[in-house]
């Protein structure tokens, strides 16, 4: 709503979920510049595009699942034509109380092979609202995608700031392994780095990748010329998901390092309880993802480096 407070160009667009998106408090603020198209998500990206021809800049806000219904018209109304739409991607990432319907777990994998279009994700709410500055000033086809929830407790900057589109964030410089993540679940990393070095007494770098397309290629080459493994961590199917794009970027520039890729499976993942308990189930929760790295031939070296430092 503050962005569309300070340009008039800005019109909210959503296909029957002004409050699941959000966009109900741009209805109220500013009515006439809020459209619900109903459940046709279909016309809600054509609408957009053609609103993006005469000037204008849509954000639709859809449901990373439901927009799966246009992709007809995101291919070829709007990234074909490369027009300055922003769709932000509510419920990407899992949905666990609505079930398999609802998981937003493919958005990655459907969106990163489409010409001219910028996709990324915040790693708290704080840097959504910088995403969504970026998106604005782009001017061109640009997805920002976010769960379902509330965010992490960042403080909100009274004036978002631009990002510099396809560069990462190293939040943490350490050694040996390097984990690549997109959005919050950046915070298993986190939890996963404390266990480390509570057990071989050496911290792993930290990327917070916030672009997936682009894909900061010059960070992750230096990184793998220093580190011996890559860990990618991501809320999405595996198959054409981040981490596969880690291998892709790494695989076109001839270089070959370990990579191990923590996300969902191919399959169609059921309902939950809980975010937490469905990652349990499959594998992401911080403990399983330190008992699989465990294994690493690394860390047998770093915890022959830590009973030489206590000896």
């Amino acid at each position: 709503s503050q962005l569309a407070l300070e340009n008039q160009k800005i019109f909210g667009i959503t296909a029957a979920m002004p409050s699941g998106t959000g966009l109900d408090a741009l209805q109220r603020t500013i009515p006439d510049r809020f459209i619900d198209v109903g459940i046709a998500e279909e016309h809600a990206v054509l609408l957009a595009a053609g609103m993006a021809t005469q000037g204008m800049h849509p954000v639709c806000a859809i449901y990373s699942t439901f927009l799966q219904r246009a992709y007809d018209q995101i291919i070829h109304d709007v990234c074909l034509q490369n027009l300055p739409v922003t769709f932000c991607l509510d419920r990407a990432g899992l949905s666990p109380n609505d079930g398999p319907t609802h998981h937003g777990l493919f958005d990655i994998s459907y969106l990163r092979c489409v010409p001219n279009a910028i996709i990324m994700q915040p790693s708290n709410e704080d840097e959504l609202q910088d995403m969504m500055k970026t998106s604005i000033e782009l001017g061109q086809p640009s997805f920002i995608r976010y769960p379902r929830g509330q965010g992490l407790g960042k403080p909100l900057k009274k004036n978002p700031s631009s990002l510099p589109v396809g560069k990462a964030e190293v939040i943490q410089v350490g050694d040996l392994i390097t984990f690549w993540c997109i959005g919050d679940i950046i915070e298993l990393a986190k939890e996963v780095s404390t266990l480390l070095f509570q057990e071989y007494a050496f911290k792993p770098t930290i990327v917070n990748a916030r672009f997936i397309k682009p894909l900061d290629e010059e960070c992750l080459i230096q990184q793998a010329q220093t580190h011996s493994t890559i860990i990618t961590i991501e809320d999405n199917v595996l198959k054409g998901g981040f981490g596969a794009s880690i291998l892709e970027t790494l695989a076109d520039n001839n270089i070959y390092k370990q990579v191990i890729r923590f996300g969902w499976p191919d399959q169609f993942i059921e309902h939950g309880t809980s975010t937490q308990s469905l990652r349990e189930k499959y594998g992401l929760s911080s403990h399983q993802i330190i008992s699989q790295i465990r294994s690493l031939d690394i860390l047998a070296s770093a915890k022959q480096f830590k009973n030489l430092s206590l000896s």
